[in-house]
């Protein structure tokens, strides 16, 4: 009896408690909502760095990027392992793109993805009660920072989107599943003012710092001279269309100039070397660091478009046509292709560049390839910096942007002088290679002149420049150049008949890429196709 009479006060006490309306409804212990989370230590900068994460999406951004920049176009060729090794990007350089393309599809979701985490944040951190790593109220300046921070990567988002399909969902709020069947596409043009106006808007705000008024610790986070040099390149984008445009770009790019806080890396080499990122060249670098130890991890580009010989998936290899585009003397080809036969150090050993045995160009991309010693943990884990916008960017859409307005061309010419003369005076020698085959010769390159074709110098000098670095397609859509340059890339003999189906667009106008079918049918049809597809 002794034990019945301890057994049912227990049973009791359980049978009041489970019973108990309180008790059932307890919320879940340890569950972050948006009441606690916006509450919390550090909330506010959280919320912000989610909004660069579109950035990290490897296959979805970094992959896309690449395949879209360089090996949709005369650039590079698409390598793998063999054909059947992502053809779909092979669609892409022959002009035979389907809506169904998965590079297509990864891009418009991750940078949709990157708006969709600005939206929230531009919701929530106005009325929020933000605090600090250390629990502190932020100041009304910090946290107007991080709204101004937030719309510059929005802006950047969807300038992404607009240079690929043209006019796309202009979503500025988080949408409920109800509204899936009302989302239209806005035209590319409102789409253009949206991020100027942005740009404008968040460049103003006396919250939004210059690169002069932040830490070294703080590179890569958007400031006012990135906004700029952003709006730059959107309105030099849609500038052939509306020659008007040309002026707003030139007085963009001046901007970032005259901030006075960027200059060229005197050696053109460093900027692809360890730390390259921390030069004054770097005005919006995308940062990959290798620390796994504090949850940092690096990009997989490099062993992506790095030689199948040394353990890289064999993507990426630049064509003839770019490696014929360097003049004698320029030094920039040694840091731009990778070439059969040479060789880099190893621990125990050494890597030799091998091509010979999958599809590719006869070369690979220098400006990714790692050695033994600066790649992360399985190589694909790598310390690497994609440089969305360079100094030598922004000067040469300063140049473009006066050469097409009617602005002094003596100007304009000394400015692209400005970035030959840094090739020019660059070493001549690889510093991480133990020998390369190609020899430079010390031969100095020759100044442009006022009275040169100064269109075909800046376009040159932007190819030779920015080698590579995923800016051709770019170039040539807003040029209006795609179709004929790939009609006529098709027809040299190593081409492989690469561009041959590229079709101009029947109404005039920018070349269009496929908006996803996927993204069509989530939404009933209320997306609508681009014309041809």
């Amino acid at each position: 009896m002794r034990k019945i009479v301890y057994i049912f006060p227990l049973l009791a006490l359980l049978l009041a408690t489970s019973c108990s309306k309180d008790y059932l409804n307890r919320p879940p212990l340890g569950r972050q909502t948006d009441d606690n989370f916006y509450k919390s230590p550090g909330a506010g900068l959280k919320t912000v760095v989610n909004c660069y994460l579109g950035f990290y999406d490897f296959w979805g951004y970094q992959a896309a990027l690449a395949e879209l920049g360089n090996m949709a176009t005369d650039e590079s060729d698409k390598g793998g392992s063999d054909a059947n090794d992502r053809p779909f990007v092979t669609d892409l350089g022959f002009g035979r793109t389907l809506s169904s393309n998965e590079t297509l599809n990864g891009f418009w979701a991750a940078c949709y993805k990157g708006i969709g985490n600005c939206n929230v944040a531009l919701e929530k951190l106005p009325d929020a009660p933000l605090l600090d790593d250390a629990g502190k109220p932020i100041d009304e300046t910090t946290k107007k920072r991080y709204l101004a921070e937030v719309r510059v990567l929005r802006a950047y988002y969807y300038l992404d989107l607009v240079r690929i399909f043209g006019g796309v969902p202009l979503l500025t709020k988080t949408l409920t599943i109800e509204d899936r069947n009302k989302i239209t596409r806005a035209s590319a043009k409102e789409v253009m003012d949206f991020i100027v106006k942005e740009l404008e808007e968040a460049a103003a705000d006396a919250a939004l710092p210059s690169r002069s008024q932040m830490p070294d610790s703080e590179l890569g986070r958007m400031n006012k001279e990135i906004a700029w040099a952003i709006q730059a390149k959107a309105y030099l984008f849609f500038a052939e269309d509306d020659k008007s445009l040309y002026a707003k770009a030139a007085a963009s790019a001046k901007k970032v100039i005259d901030a006075n806080v960027f200059a060229l890396e005197t050696n053109y080499q460093k900027l692809w070397l360890k730390d390259g990122y921390k030069s004054r060249e770097s005005v919006f670098p995308v940062i990959f660091l290798d620390d796994p130890a504090a949850f940092i991890y690096g990009s997989t580009i490099p062993v992506y478009c790095s030689s199948r010989s040394v353990g890289g998936w064999g993507f990426d290899s630049p064509t003839k046509s770019l490696v014929d585009e360097f003049e004698t003397g320029d030094p920039r080809v040694l840091f731009t292709v990778l070439d059969q036969g040479d060789v880099f150090p190893r621990a125990s050993g050494q890597d030799v560049m091998d091509f010979s045995a999958y599809p590719n160009a006869g070369h690979h991309n220098r400006k990714v390839y790692l050695p033994e010693s600066r790649r992360g943990q399985g190589w694909g884990n790598d310390a690497w910096t994609l440089y969305l916008i360079r100094y030598s960017d922004v000067l040469l859409m300063y140049a473009e942007a006066l050469i097409e307005s009617g602005g002094d061309k003596q100007v304009a010419a000394g400015y692209i002088n400005q970035v030959r003369d840094r090739a020019s005076n660059s070493p001549r020698t690889d510093a991480e290679a133990t020998s390369r085959v190609r020899v430079v010769p010390n031969t100095a390159l020759p100044h442009v002149q006022a009275g040169d074709d100064l269109r075909k110098a800046v376009r040159h000098e932007r190819r030779v420049e920015l080698g590579g670095e995923y800016h051709r397609l770019f170039d040539l859509l807003r040029w209006n150049t795609l179709v004929t340059v790939m009609k006529e890339y098709s027809t040299r003999p190593y081409s492989n008949g690469k561009g041959g189906s590229y079709t101009a667009p029947s109404g005039g106008g920018k070349y269009l890429f496929p908006v996803p079918q996927a993204e069509i049918d989530r939404t009933g049809g209320s997306i609508k196709q681009n014309p041809g597809y």
